[in-house]
């Protein structure tokens, strides 16, 4: 094994690569942590700013937008020019914007600070998953390093209330960006020593036109989706489906006519990658509208303030980083679809009984028992699905896969808050029957991970592997 950790670009050795599998999950999590910090402090951004309210979610938008947009395209251009060199420049990209963001004077400027986070975190997130997946062998030790991957990310996604909640409160809304840049700086001096070239095909070149055709369908879905659940918006969310309809269209032929295409078809028929990434998609997108249905319950129905929402989301955070790792012992040992269809149960029961949540609730008799079947489905289901993900993909597509969950992760997000919200929005008929809509979406979000199930039971039976490591590059790292 003398070039083989050159070639998959880490360093050799057991401390190598767990300061490569500690590097890399560390930037998912600031990546993930910034699409929900946000939503806790957006009133007192609205407040500072003078943001109109039909602007505030822009925000939000500005960067799930760009980067769920991107995620594909950066993803193959790593394949393509080199996962360090781009992983780098996007860790930059990111850390600068953070700076600016968290310094935006006005509405203008931080919303399109926010923009520019989202470029350089499609930049990082499908670069990160792919050496990752380079640098552990298929097999026990990868799929421990998925664990960890799937326990920050799915952590990150909910501890992102947490963070938002006590920064917003002790320090005010701009250290929730502005605490990226130490950060951002510090990985960015590790991955200079710790991460070296991988690059999947030398000399290719990139369809820069597929690339925009599909970063334009991408963006003008998910803006035609929020148009249309926002209500009142139907001309413009049909001007931009036509948009997006139409780059689809012009997607599809350039593609053909490529000789190094941005998507390879080949892995959208290969059934446990594109079954996984429906999963990943209805899971966050289920889950994401769950959080935030349940943060506007705490603060608007129950009162609390951001950094009681914050410390509410404590016991789920943990739970998640205790349990992901774990479901990565069972995937090794029974196989990706008994504790997939275990967590996905559980998210189903955690879901419905949150929905019995009533105008006089209280955090310990309605919310704390949801929510930790909501951490031990969700800790279950993460791991599971990344690995199913990246089984069979060679190493010159690991980004071009690691761009697809990235993608389903983000645009599910997205998609799943635009349609469970319209449907909590269309029954709250008055302003005290807020939990009326809530209870709408969130029955309807268990019903979508319910139509899962059958997806799940469809995927290849996997072999339990043996435990231990495969060889002896390849150890099982230690918890980041």
């Amino acid at each position: 094994m003398t070039s083989t950790p050159e070639r998959l670009g880490v360093p050799g050795g057991t401390r190598g690569r767990r300061a490569v599998l500690v590097l890399l999950c560390l930037a998912q999590a600031m990546l993930i942590v910034d699409v929900v910090v946000v939503n806790v402090a957006l009133p007192s951004i609205r407040a500072d700013l003078a943001v109109p309210d039909g602007r505030i979610q822009l925000v939000s938008i500005g960067y799930t937008l760009t980067f769920g947009s991107l995620l594909i395209v950066f993803g193959r251009a790593g394949d393509l020019f080199g996962r360090r060199r781009l992983f780098l420049i996007g860790l930059a990209v990111f850390t600068l914007t953070s700076l600016a963001t968290g310094l935006a004077q006005s509405e203008g400027q931080l919303i399109a600070a926010r923009a520019g986070q989202g470029v350089g975190a499609a930049m990082v997130a499908p670069t990160a998953l792919a050496l990752l997946t380079t640098a552990f062998a298929e097999g026990p030790s990868r799929t421990k390093a998925l664990g960890y991957w799937a326990a920050v990310g799915s952590a990150g996604a909910i501890g992102g209330q947490l963070v938002g909640g006590v920064v917003t409160d002790l320090f005010g809304w701009r250290w929730i960006f502005l605490i990226n840049v130490p950060l951002g700086c510090a990985a960015l001096v590790a991955a200079r020593r710790y991460l070296t070239e991988s690059v999947a095909e030398r000399g290719a070149t990139v369809n820069a036109r597929g690339a925009v055709l599909l970063s334009t369908g991408l963006a003008c879905s998910i803006l035609a989706l929020t148009r249309f659940a926002e209500g009142g918006h139907a001309v413009q969310g049909g001007v931009l489906a036509g948009t997006a309809l139409l780059a689809w269209a012009a997607f599809a032929v350039t593609e053909r006519r490529h000789a190094t295409p941005v998507l390879d078809r080949r892995l959208l028929r290969t059934g446990s990658v594109a079954r996984a990434n429906i999963l990943l998609a209805v899971n966050a997108g289920t889950l994401g509208a769950t959080l935030f249905f349940t943060t506007l319950y705490l603060q608007v129905v129950l009162g609390y303030s951001p950094m009681e929402v914050g410390l509410a989301f404590a016991p789920i955070t943990l739970l998640i980083l205790l349990i992901s790792p774990r479901a990565a012992a069972l995937v090794t040992r029974y196989g990706t679809r008994p504790p997939l269809a275990a967590g996905f149960v559980l998210l189903v029961l955690g879901t419905a009984l949150l929905a019995r949540m009533p105008d006089d609730g209280t955090y310990l008799r309605d919310v704390l028992g949801p929510f930790v079947l909501l951490a031990a489905g969700s800790g279950l289901s993460y791991a599971p699905t990344f690995v199913a993900g990246t089984a069979g993909v060679p190493a010159s597509g690991q980004g071009l896969a690691s761009g697809f969950l990235n993608s389903a992760q983000e645009l599910g997000a997205a998609v799943g808050l635009a349609v469970l919200g319209a449907l909590a929005a269309a029954r709250t008929t008055a302003p005290g029957d807020l939990t009326s809509g809530y209870r709408v979406g969130l029955l309807a979000g268990a019903a979508a991970l319910v139509l899962c199930l059958p997806l799940i039971r469809a995927l290849p039976g996997a072999t339990p592997q043996p435990d231990g490591p495969v060889n002896a590059d390849d150890p099982a790292p230690k918890a980041p």
